[in-house]
């Protein structure tokens, strides 16, 4: 009985103990049981441009992943503009906290990137940037969408929507 008393005891000191940690700001500990960041989930991102689009001028796309808050803070503050001007000195001096895949559609055009290269990847933010000759953002948020990713470039900005994920 006394045995029984004291290795309940035991065990709860130890729950005690591992939620202090956790609590407390043991960053290696919380970030195995709490990964930080959003888990993508996309079956697809497709895009299509309006043949009217970029005064027929083919449009340049990123879709930008970022695994560091702070720069996620930043990129979701930049005008599109901004970001192509920056990209190539934001990757050498971000290498492990950026990544994008780019293509340039001209009007008329459509492609897909697969949604299973991006799903499962935790990032602080997803952004998608369009190289417009019109002034404006040409940014929008993706890590809060799920599903099929459809992005419809117009002739003076684009739009986004998301059909939600399909089970099997």
């Amino acid at each position: 009985m006394r045995a029984r008393r004291l290795l309940l005891t035991m065990r709860a000191l130890l729950c005690m103990l591992l939620a202090g940690l956790l609590l407390s700001g043991c960053s290696s500990m919380k970030e195995m049981m709490f990964p930080p960041g959003v888990k993508l989930d996309w079956e697809s991102v497709s895009m299509y441009v309006d043949p009217a689009a970029n005064r027929d001028f083919p449009v340049a796309v990123d879709l930008v992943l970022v695994s560091d808050e702070a720069l996620a803070r930043k990129l979701s503050s930049m005008k599109a503009q901004e970001w192509f001007a920056a990209r190539d000195g934001l990757r050498k001096s971000h290498p492990e906290d950026i990544a994008f895949d780019s293509a340039e559609l001209a009007p008329g055009e459509s492609m897909s990137w697969p949604g299973k290269h991006y799903s499962g990847k935790r990032v602080f933010a997803a952004l998608l940037f369009a190289d417009y000759f019109t002034s404006g953002e040409h940014r929008a948020p993706l890590h809060t969408l799920t599903g099929k990713i459809s992005i419809e470039f117009g002739a003076t900005d684009f739009t986004v929507n998301a059909t939600g994920k399909q089970k099997k």
